[in-house]
């Protein structure tokens, strides 16, 4: 396998230490493609990857993205690794002066120099941390999008979110903060869309919000309560419902053939997998308690590698009963679950491609952005589809976490 190492799907065209320290995606490719490469990844692959983890792998943060977000934008020419935090700290702190961007959509009393150099300090931030910043410094929707997708993990913009298109709108045409509020307070007021014809023209896939007629009727579609079965949210929804139910019929096979080999007489359909089973199987390297629940998730030296998710019976359930949002977390385990069953004698190769394939077209139809190989747990279930038995990998790495801290619950 070792000699189509160099077509990974990811950036690729330079040696390693020509990759400048700024480019996340490229170093973290680069490493990617070395690790997978090594000698030792056939024979010991839980344990290469593992020490690649914990012990190599960089650990990309919020704040960092926003360094280097400031450093491109504003054409610093030091290296990266130089520029001392109070120099990113004074451009954001006078770009939302310039912009009369408040230092905060509630308030406080914390000064904007302070909450600056906390987000430039920050693992991850609020959702609406990244609104404030995309009007503080002057970011482009595209921006903005690139940071709720790419940095917090989360869905794109919200189209059914009157806030949300109103900030869009603004970052498309650069338009201040205080026309955001302006909008936001106008929407109050707004008298609801009662026309079933324009309704039917605003949801019917050509309608683009150009101009502030065209956000004014949109905001009054929403104000109407009209909902799109084809919005993201729904999407991944659904999305996650197809996924749980081909894990179930995989799940209930394995059961089924258990059954047969012992000459018992039970059958296993999908119905009777239940949140429990699905925990069973999928986070069988996740010891358990006395209570019989996961041992707790900070127990895991891998614990902020993966974002405090795991796969539980719990999570599953609120998912169901829409306490929890579908995350690509969840749409990207569930697909990995699926491609290590049904591709386990496969070709290692042609297995890590057909689940990026499918994963992309998932995440994309779901409002998310493509798969990042800059975040850990993503770039976990490549190294593990790149072996021979990526389930039997994954459990294993998942196992080796919780024994390596030693915590006991």
């Amino acid at each position: 396998m070792k000699n189509r190492m160099q077509d990974l799907d990811f950036e690729q065209t330079v040696a390693f230490d020509s990759v400048k320290d700024f480019e996340f995606t490229r170093r973290a490719a680069q490493r990617f493609r070395q690790v997978v490469s090594l000698d030792g990844f056939e024979d010991e692959d839980a344990d290469v990857i593992f020490h690649y983890l914990y012990k190599e792998m960089e650990l990309v943060s919020f704040g960092d993205h926003l360094k280097r977000y400031i450093y491109e934008r504003a054409g610093i020419e030091e290296p990266f690794g130089e520029v001392p935090q109070e120099v990113y700290r004074d451009i954001a702190v006078d770009s939302f002066r310039e912009t009369y961007t408040p230092k905060s959509m509630n308030p406080t009393s914390t000064k904007l120099p302070a909450l600056v150099n906390n987000w430039l300090t920050q693992a991850s931030v609020k959702r609406e941390t990244v609104f404030l910043l995309g009007f503080g410094l002057r970011m482009s929707a595209e921006d903005v999008s690139d940071f709720l997708t790419r940095v917090l993990k989360e869905q794109d913009f919200d189209f059914h979110n009157p806030e949300e298109v109103i900030y869009w709108y603004c970052y498309s045409k650069q338009l201040p903060y205080s026309k955001a509020e302006e909008y936001k307070e106008n929407y109050k007021s707004m008298e609801p869309a009662t026309d079933k014809g324009k309704v039917a023209e605003v949801i019917g896939g050509d309608f683009i919000i150009d101009t502030e007629e065209k956000l004014l009727k949109y905001l009054a579609c929403l104000k109407a309560g009209w909902d799109d079965p084809m919005n993201e949210k729904s999407q991944a929804f659904q999305e996650f419902l197809r996924l749980l139910e081909h894990a179930k019929q995989i799940i209930a096979a394995m059961y089924q053939k258990d059954e047969e080999e012992k000459c018992r007489d039970k059958i296993w359909k999908p119905e009777n997998i239940t949140p429990s089973y699905l925990e069973k199987v999928i986070c069988n390297g996740i010891p358990i308690n006395k209570m019989g629940n996961l041992k707790k998730m900070s127990a895991s030296i891998l614990a902020k590698h993966f974002s405090q998710k795991r796969f539980s019976r719990q999570r599953i359930t609120n998912i169901l009963n829409h306490k929890f949002p579908v995350e690509r977390f969840d749409l990207l385990t569930l697909e990995f679950f699926i491609v290590s069953q049904e591709m386990e004698d496969d070709d290692p190769y042609d297995r890590y491609h057909h689940f990026i394939e499918e994963a992309q077209r998932i995440l994309k139809k779901c409002g998310m952005s493509e798969i990042y190989i800059v975040n850990p747990y993503e770039c976990f279930l490549l190294m593990c589809l790149l072996t021979d038995c990526p389930l039997a990998v994954f459990s294993e790495i998942w196992e080796m976490s919780y024994e390596e801290n030693g915590d006991e619950e």
